[in-house]
């Protein structure tokens, strides 16, 4: 599926409910979709490895609708009717991070998107609030049961699920920064999901890249005892390093600077090393597709931006993930965060 993305990442999940039961006309189908050429492509792909089906009645013409097959020379008409295969889609699992900035400021953004996207799982980010205060009654009345692990106006991160969350642990096993929300970890639906939030480290002079280099070090170690091949496994949120060139605008400018730092690609490099691999670029190679982007220089609106933000898996998770994308809808609405959701689809 070489840079391609998988139906729910490209339709509103209203219209994919109706592919799954009484199907959706073509026409229909087509003027949903968030990006049409790349749906229409993704529709054909499908058609041809046989995971749609397609009737057609010619406009009313047949009191009973004829299947058509694939051929490379068929072609879809308004009035046909497309319908998932069931058999193929019935497990189909979405798995997302996203550093929100502050969960309270952005709460009616997120449970917008959660009906929108409805994610198994959702990995946030610089939640920014107490555990007291996070909005478990909102979530929960959106259908999500949430595993949280944060503090007064920084870092914070939390776990949200359509599913129960097993084996909640919050912060390093050897009880590493317990000053700092940064880390948490939960198995839903026999995934293992480990939810970072790095370190930004501030210049490479401050004592704060050292904490970050340190804060990785440590991650590494954590992850190792994380990690077992025999199951699925993610490790996933705001790494705050841009991996390679195509991550960045400029990676001339960029160079040596905290976030592109050969020191921080190093330790990156032997965290994937453990086996894991970055889910995004299993599905898109091309440059300049970011995940965060500075309000204060109008990134967004300049498309200057970084890559920081990733789904890494094991072989196990990562052999099943049929798609991967970065949401930037999500970035263009109302009062967003200067990050972008990046989602996995996954079929079990």
């Amino acid at each position: 599926m070489d840079s391609q993305e998988g139906f729910g990442s490209l339709i509103p999940e209203n219209i994919k409910k109706k592919l799954h039961n009484g199907g959706v006309q073509f026409s229909e189908l087509r003027q949903a979709g968030k990006t049409p050429e790349n749906l229409i492509e993704t529709i054909y792909r499908f058609w041809r490895g046989g995971s749609i089906r397609v009737e057609r009645n010619w406009n009313g013409i047949l009191d009973e609708a004829e299947i058509v097959q694939y051929s490379n020379s068929a072609c879809l008409l308004p009035d046909d009717r497309i319908y998932l295969n069931t058999s193929t889609f019935r497990n189909l699992w979405k798995l997302a991070t996203w550093n929100v900035n502050s969960i309270r400021t952005r709460l009616p953004l997120i449970l917008e998107w959660l009906e929108e996207h409805n994610p198994d799982v959702v990995c946030l980010q610089e939640t920014k609030v107490e555990d007291q205060l996070f909005p478990v009654l909102e979530l929960r009345q959106s259908g999500y049961e949430c595993a949280f692990y944060g503090q007064k106006s920084y870092n914070g991160v939390a776990i949200l699920s359509k599913h129960p969350i097993e084996d909640v642990k919050t912060g390093f096993r050897n009880g590493y920064d317990p000053d700092n929300a940064r880390l948490i970890a939960g198995t839903v639906s026999g995934v293992r999901v480990v939810n970072v939030y790095v370190p930004q480290g501030q210049t490479t002079e401050s004592d704060k890249f050292k904490y970050k280099l340190n804060f990785f070090a440590e991650l590494i170690q954590e992850i190792q005892a994380e990690n077992n091949s025999d199951r699925s496994f993610a490790i996933m949120g705001d790494f705050n390093i841009a991996p390679k060139a195509e991550d960045v605008t400029n990676p001339e400018a960029m160079l040596n600077k905290v976030s592109f730092h050969p020191e921080e690609h190093a330790l990156l490099a032997k965290l994937t090393d453990l086996g894991l691999s970055d889910l995004f670029r299993k599905f898109d190679t091309r440059p300049g597709q970011f995940s965060w982007w500075d309000f204060r220089t109008m990134g967004f609106e300049r498309d200057e931006g970084m890559r920081i933000d990733y789904i890494l898996g094991n072989s196990v998770l990562t052999s099943s993930c049929q798609a991967c994308i970065i949401d930037k809808g999500a970035r263009e609405q109302d009062r967003p965060s200067d990050h972008a959701p990046v989602i996995g689809e996954f079929i079990f």
